[in-house]
């Protein structure tokens, strides 16, 4: 009986214990649904087709758009292998990219070279050098050991880096020295040449009636600086006109330094594209709008412009004075701004109601702001506004622009440039920041 008694009292607490792990996984199971679940924002991207690109390499490429001359200065700085070994993290090697790139342009420069690498607007000139480099390992034909070196188990690394002849390709220096040194036939032979195009980086001052030599390869690996160092010694002798093309090709990250392959892994993200997502809730809730609870602020004092007047008051003197009533003042502000009761305007008081309009937002301290709580609250702040006494050398602007433009159109224009709207978008708009900002970065240069 005892034997029985315990089988039961010991089945009983297994079958308790049972029942607790299901409640407590229930429970736990209830947890992360309900967190699933409150998790309400929606994230949207656009990825490019094509394969991720090196950061790097971008950035080589924005900075050649400058001078050519800071391209290669920018490769001489990145072909070793330990530059930013230092970085751990993605974040980092940006930073230490954006560093080294604000040693070659001025402040206004390094910051649109910052946005453009953000955008990744580089990204599809290396998708074309990629194209080139599948074109040139598919026709032109291999010597015997560097296809025994594809073929085998160094094939990722055989690959990563080839010179380009025209009638032969190069995988090693040993072959490549061989080349150079050849000034019999091979290095003056002509015929079949690799074509040179207007986007190709040739290095300085080669000459243009040796042969051509086009180098695909990316800065940061391990075979880049040894076949970069012979050809650039051996273009400034006169005996190569050489052009690099910056390609890291498909299993190469594993040979490049952790800062050289950042990018390459991840799709890009394509920047200039919205998407809108319309959500209307259609619970219906009947509030009175009238009531201001007290001690309540609808507005942020700090991302309010203040400054400007509301029915005769200008809030940020009063706050300055009694910071300790900020709630009070502030709600008195929204009263002011939700009253229905409104002043009689006559018809002549409207008269200059659109410039007086122009002034209030030009003259704050946020424009975009001020703009937005005009339009939001026009019917109460158009009391104040035509009360203001219109500056002459606004209205004379505002007339001489609506000469220019008809009514109904808009005008865009960049430094007294007329842009076309219609074939604007954000990548060509920063491309002529970029220009207007270079031309006048030449004109301080030229100190005169």
């Amino acid at each position: 009986m005892a034997t029985a008694g315990g089988s039961r009292s010991g089945v009983s607490r297994a079958a308790f214990a049972l029942v607790a792990v299901v409640l407590v996984g229930c429970l736990g199971g209830g947890v992360s649904v309900a967190e699933i679940r409150r998790q309400k924002n929606v994230q949207v991207a656009l990825r490019a087709k094509w394969a991720g690109t090196p950061l790097l390499l971008e950035a080589s490429e924005l900075l050649s758009k400058e001078r050519r001359d800071y391209f290669w200065e920018f490769i001489g700085h990145w072909k070793e292998l330990d530059k930013g070994s230092e970085c751990l993290t993605a974040k980092c090697c940006a930073q230490k990219i954006v560093e080294d790139v604000r040693s070659f342009l001025s402040e206004p420069l390094a910051s649109i070279f910052e946005f453009s690498l953000t955008l990744r607007s580089a990204s599809p000139r290396l998708v074309l050098y990629k194209q080139l480099a599948e074109e040139s390992l598919s026709s032109v034909p291999v010597k015997d050991d560097a296809l025994e070196q594809i073929s085998g188990s160094g094939a990722v690394e055989g690959t990563c880096c080839w010179v380009d002849t025209g009638n032969t390709l190069f995988f090693n220096s040993d072959d490549l020295h061989k080349w150079l040194e050849g000034s019999g036939k091979g290095a003056t032979d002509s015929t079949g040449q690799p074509e040179l195009f207007d986007f190709d980086h040739v290095y300085p001052r080669s000459n243009i009636t040796a042969p051509v030599a086009i180098f695909y390869g990316a800065v940061g690996t391990k075979c880049f600086k040894e076949l970069h160092v012979h050809l650039a010694e051996a273009s400034k002798q006169g005996k190569v006109r050489y052009a690099l093309r910056p390609v890291l090709p498909s299993g190469c990250q594993a040979t490049s330094s952790f800062c050289g392959s950042i990018g390459a892994a991840d799709a890009v993200t394509l920047s200039g594209y919205g998407v809108e997502l319309a959500l209307k809730n259609m619970e219906y809730k009947a509030m009175d709008d009238t009531a201001i609870k007290k001690g309540v602020a609808l507005e942020d004092p700090k991302t309010e412009d203040l400054s400007q007047e509301v029915r005769g008051f200008i809030f940020s003197k009063i706050l300055e004075r009694k910071p300790e009533l900020n709630a009070e003042i502030m709600s008195f502000r929204d009263y002011l701004l939700s009253s229905t009761v409104s002043d009689t305007l006559e018809v002549w008081e409207l008269k200059d109601l659109g410039h007086q309009t122009a002034q209030r937002i030009l003259h704050a301290s946020d424009p975009l702001q001020s703009m937005q709580e005009i339009n939001q609250n026009f019917p109460s702040v158009v009391s104040s506004l035509s009360r203001m006494k219109v500056d002459d050398s606004i209205k004379d602007e505002i007339i001489a622009n609506q000469r220019m433009v008809p009514p109904g159109k808009s005008l865009m224009a960049l430094n007294g440039a007329l842009i076309n709207i219609e074939d604007l978008d954000l990548y060509l708009l920063m491309d002529m920041v970029r220009e207007e900002l270079s031309l006048a970065d030449q004109f301080i240069r030229l100190k005169v």
